[in-house]
C-alpha cells in the first residue's frame, strides 16, 4: 500500500514545492513535486512518474504510473528515493550523493555529487556514475571537498543501506499508514 499525502499543517495543500538540483556544471534543474512531511532536518516529497523510469534511464523496471518518494536530509551526504509501482508495491530504492542540503520553505536545494546507487527489490546494490565523478575530480570540475563528500556519501550508503531504507519505511509506517 502507497503512503497517502498529507500535507502538513505549516504548508499549504496546493502551494508548490520544489526538488531544485545544481548540478557540478552550475545548472540546476527543478523539479515540481508534493510536500508530503517536513520535520526537524528531514523532508519528504513526493513526484509522479507518468513516463516511469523512462526520464532517468532506470536500470530497474519503473512503470509509467509510478511514484517517487524523496527523503533529504539536511545533515547527510545523500538522499534516498523509494520508487512504488501504480499497485504501490515497491519497485526499487535510489541514494544520490550529494551536499548542501537546504530545506526552505517552499524547495528543497542542493548540490549533486554525481555518484548514484540503485538498491533492487532482492536487495542488489547497484552503483552508477563512478566514471563521471573520477572525470569531473580530474578536470577540478568537482573540488576535493565535493570528492570527499561524494565518498562519505559512499561509505555510508554502501555500509548502511539497508538501515537508512528501514528507516524510512519506518517513518512511513508511522505517520501514513
Amino acid at each position: 500500500m502507497a503512503c497517502q499525502h498529507t500535507p502538513p499543517a505549516q504548508h499549504a495543500a496546493n502551494a508548490p514545492f520544489f526538488e531544485r538540483k545544481r548540478k557540478p556544471d552550475g545548472s540546476v534543474r527543478e523539479y515540481a513535486c508534493s510536500l508530503l512531511w517536513r520535520g526537524r532536518g528531514l523532508v519528504v516529497v513526493r513526484f509522479p512518474l507518468p513516463a516511469g523510469g523512462a526520464p532517468f534511464s532506470a536500470p530497474l523496471p519503473i512503470p509509467p504510473g509510478s511514484t517517487s518518494d524523496g527523503y533529504f536530509w539536511s545533515g547527510r551526504p545523500y538522499n534516498l528515493y523509494r520508487m512504488r509501482r501504480p499497485d504501490g508495491s515497491l519497485a526499487a530504492h535510489r541514494f544520490d550523493a550529494l551536499r548542501d542540503v537546504k530545506i526552505g520553505e517552499h524547495d528543497v536545494s542542493y548540490r549533486d555529487l554525481v555518484l548514484d546507487w540503485w538498491v533492487t527489490p532482492d536487495d542488489v546494490l547497484l552503483e552508477e556514475d563512478r566514471e563521471e565523478l573520477d572525470e569531473l575530480v580530474a578536470s577540478g570540475v568537482l573540488s576535493p571537498a565535493d570528492q570527499r563528500a561524494a565518498l562519505r556519501a559512499e561509505q555510508q550508503v554502501c555500509s548502511r543501506y539497508r538501515h537508512i531504507v528501514d528507516e524510512a519505511a519506518a517513518l512511513e509506517r508511522r505517520l501514513w499508514r
